[in-house]
C-alpha cells in the first residue's frame, strides 16, 4: 500500500488525536487504505471496506457499541475532506485540505461532559484540540 504525503500527514494527526478519541486511530488506518475517501469506510472480520455509493449528508463516526464494526462517513467539499471521531454522544469533525493534508476545520460537540471534554464551551473543546496537536495557531474558519 502506497501512502501519500497527505495522507500520512492527516493519519499522523488523527493518531494524535486518539488519547481523546480512540475511534481516531480506527479512521487513520482506513485513511491509510483508502486516501481521503468520499463514502463510507467500514470494518469487519475481513478488513475494511469502503462504499463510494453510501448517501449521506454529514460525516460521521459510528460502531456497534461503541466498539464493533467501525464505519465512518466522510465527504470532500470544496476540496476540504471532512470526517468525524466519536463513536458515542461525544464527537469532533474536522476538516483536512485535500491537497496537503493540514488540518483547517474544528467542529466539537456541544453537549455536556464530565468525562470526554475539560472544557464545555466550544473555544474550550477547540483549544483542547489544538492542545493535544501542539499547534499554537488555528485560522477560525466554518463549514460552507
Amino acid at each position: 500500500m502506497l501512502i501519500t504525503k497527505r495522507q500520512k500527514k492527516v493519519a499522523d494527526t488523527l493518531r494524535k488525536l486518539s488519547p481523546l478519541f480512540g475511534s481516531a486511530r480506527d479512521l487513520a488506518e482506513a485513511v491509510e487504505e483508502f486516501g481521503l475517501f468520499d463514502g463510507k469506510a467500514f470494518f469487519k472480520d475481513d478488513g475494511w471496506g469502503l462504499d463510494y455509493t453510501a448517501d449521506f449528508s454529514n460525516p460521521y463516526a459510528y460502531a456497534l457499541q461503541g466498539w464493533a464494526n467501525p464505519e465512518f462517513g466522510a465527504i470532500m467539499t470544496d476540496r476540504i475532506w471532512y470526517c468525524c471521531v466519536g463513536y458515542g454522544k461525544h464527537y469532533l469533525i474536522l476538516g483536512f485540505d485535500g491537497r496537503n493534508g493540514e488540518l483547517v476545520h474544528i467542529e466539537p460537540d456541544d453537549f455536556e461532559s464530565s468525562r470526554c471534554w475539560k472544557e464545555n464551551s466550544l473555544e474550550g473543546r477547540i483549544d483542547q484540540v489544538l492542545n493535544l496537536l501542539s499547534i499554537i495557531w488555528f485560522p477560525k474558519r466554518t463549514r460552507p
